[in-house]
């Protein structure tokens, strides 16, 4: 492994399994066979430490220049000064170490050493390995993702933390909401998508204002559209759950998108009258008559649409510009569950609207027939 930070380079090989004494300065043990070299190139003349096991037994050497030097204070005095800074920046055997800390120190004591580390990448393989040790419940992992939130600033390794998390841990919906606030920050559509994933995927208990929340955050339309699909594909949301990720649907810049996802809420739960103007809202804000018309056919296939959303649904159709898709949007509603009577006034009004007289006398031919059964 090379590592470089702040002008100072080092090779690291490790073979093995390593401890380190409790303060850091020197290697405890290494398992038989293993070896560390470190070899630092930050100087005019490179310095390495070689340190290996063999029959239960650590031999230690130092070499400036490529030349040998004795294993005196000279060399101690750089692997002492040399390895915590090594250990703490490279992430060099974090797992050892963090059970050496663990089972001091217990969380506290690993969550101080992690407080002291040098960069993400060192923080990824600190959490992870605290997580997988630790054997966190929903409370006892809040101070872990509160550290995530506030100490890292690379969305691909605290996605990679949140990930093991959302793996490890059972999360209850306070500990969901304090998963989605380590996220806060996150800038990548990607991991964010990938993380929200991660934690709905869990079956941990995720309040769906908190996934709406946590998806405003998200930019990209197809990222969004698999973390609202997701949210709705998990059933059991609360009316104020719905309406939050359909506010969050009209939000969406891709027709293609907002429109998978409102035909997605459709199939999962029809327009319930409680949803109806945040439901519409978002399907009026599809410029594309195209999308429109796939979603308000799959509300006219499906049962319950009573005459208010059959209303809102006519008076939707009012406003599209394309003859063909206003015009199968009605007939879908006439074939599949009829026109309430009280809706019928909109519906005439909107077929009225056709300028075509093809699809005008095809619409209102087709509600006479059904009116006569």
């Amino acid at each position: 492994m090379q590592f470089s930070d702040n002008g100072v380079r080092f090779d690291v090989t490790l073979r093995g399994t390593i401890t380190f004494t409790d303060d850091l300065t020197d290697v405890q043990s290494l398992s038989d066979g293993g070896s560390l070299t470190m070899r630092d190139w930050s100087r005019v003349v490179p310095r390495t430490v070689e340190i290996k096991s063999a029959a239960g037994k650590l031999t230690r050497a130092y070499f400036v220049g490529g030349l040998s030097r004795p294993w005196d204070e000279e060399a101690q005095r750089f692997l002492a000064t040399q390895l915590p800074m090594l250990v703490r920046r490279s992430g060099l055997a974090a797992e050892s170490w963090v059970q050496t800390i663990f089972e001091k120190k217990g969380v506290n004591g690993v969550l101080e050493e992690i407080d002291l580390l040098g960069g993400d990448y060192a923080r990824r393989l600190y959490f992870v390995a605290l997580v997988d040790r630790a054997r966190f419940d929903s409370n006892g992992v809040k101070p872990v993702l509160a550290r995530i939130g506030e100490r890292m600033t690379s969305d691909y390794d605290r996605r990679q933390v949140l990930q093991r998390i959302a793996s490890r841990v059972t999360l209850d919906e306070s500990g969901a909401a304090a998963y989605i606030q380590a996220m806060a920050t996150m800038k990548s559509d990607y991991d964010q998508r990938q993380a929200l994933e991660a934690l709905m995927q869990s079956g941990a208990s995720v309040d769906g204002n908190a996934i709406a929340g946590a998806v405003d955050h998200i930019k990209s339309s197809y990222d969004k559209r698999i973390v609202l699909n997701q949210a709705i594909g998990r059933g059991s949301l609360t009316v104020e759950s719905k309406r939050s990720l359909l506010a969050g649907a009209a939000g969406m810049k891709s027709d293609y998108d907002r429109g998978q996802v409102l035909t997605s809420y459709v199939q999962r739960y029809g327009v319930e009258p409680a949803v109806r103007e945040p439901f519409f809202a978002a399907v009026k804000a599809i410029k594309s008559d195209y999308e429109r018309r796939r979603v308000l056919t799959e509300v006219a296939m499906k049962d319950g649409a009573n005459r208010e959303i059959q209303q809102a649904a006519f008076d939707t159709v009012s406003q599209m510009s394309s003859d063909y898709d206003r015009a199968e949007i009605l007939l879908a509603f006439v074939s599949a569950q009829g026109v309430d009577s009280a809706s019928r006034p909109a519906f005439v009004s909107a077929a009225e609207r056709l300028k075509s007289s093809y699809d005008q006398n095809r619409v209102l031919a087709a509600l006479v027939r059904a009116e006569r059964r």
